[in-house]
């Protein structure tokens, strides 16, 4: 299992570095695309010496290959991470879309303690979440509805988790804490037992121990169509 772990989190690594170069390139591509057109022109210039009959076919071919690796970035960027702004450019609206676009695992990482969670967006950590389970991190210290007290342990507690940019609030969200706090899970809409995929997403970045479908499954509790 270590072993495993340790694979996985190598591939993590890997994923959400990648993820950042598509972002890089995607960003100076105009930049980029200037540069190819340089090295193009270079490697017209160095084709027409060597037609010309000076020995200097490897300096157009690197020029050639450097302008097509520069002029073609741009849209292998796009294939890979089609496009969209970098979070630094989004409104409030767009970052609480993006979010239920993210994967818990490969774009988030964090730490939980006994008194205090944080997640954090890999791709720009001044996106995160926090959590405090004591004094004004509790929302409700005995949360009292049917879907939360069906389990085994019955009781639960409800927490704020706040969103954060760069230091400055955002919005904050409930979750709550069930089965002994075996899980953290959003309050449903109790006439319909379903949650939107911005809470479920909030959910799941936060599910440590990967059993938050579980337990709405347990709860009867459903994700809307988004």
């Amino acid at each position: 299992m270590p072993a495993a772990r340790g694979v996985m989190n190598k591939n993590l690594g890997v994923n959400w570095k990648l993820k950042f170069l598509w972002l890089w390139i995607k960003r100076y591509k105009h930049a980029l695309r200037v540069i190819g057109g340089l090295f193009f022109c270079f490697a017209l210039i160095a084709g027409g010496f060597w037609i010309a009959g000076f020995d200097i076919e490897p300096i157009a071919f690197v020029f050639g290959l450097l302008s097509s690796l520069f002029l073609a970035s741009p849209s292998i960027a796009e294939y890979f991470l089609p496009e969209r702004k970098p979070v630094r450019e989004m409104t409030f609206e767009e970052i609480l879309d993006f979010i239920p676009t993210t994967h818990p695992k490969d774009d988030w990482h964090g730490i939980s303690r006994d008194w205090a969670s944080e997640r954090f967006l890999r791709e720009d950590p001044r996106l995160r979440f926090r959590a405090k389970f004591i004094d004004d991190g509790i929302q409700c210290e005995d949360f009292k509805e049917q879907w939360a007290n069906g389990f085994p342990d019955k009781r639960a507690t409800g927490y704020w988790y706040e969103l954060y940019y760069d230091g400055a609030f955002l919005d904050r969200f409930i979750l709550v804490s069930v089965d002994g706090a075996r899980v953290d899970l959003p309050p449903p809409d109790l006439t319909t037992m379903t949650i939107s995929p911005f809470a479920y997403k909030v959910a799941k970045i936060h599910d440590t121990l990967d059993n938050v479908d579980e337990y709405l499954n347990r709860a009867g509790i459903s994700v809307e169509n988004s």
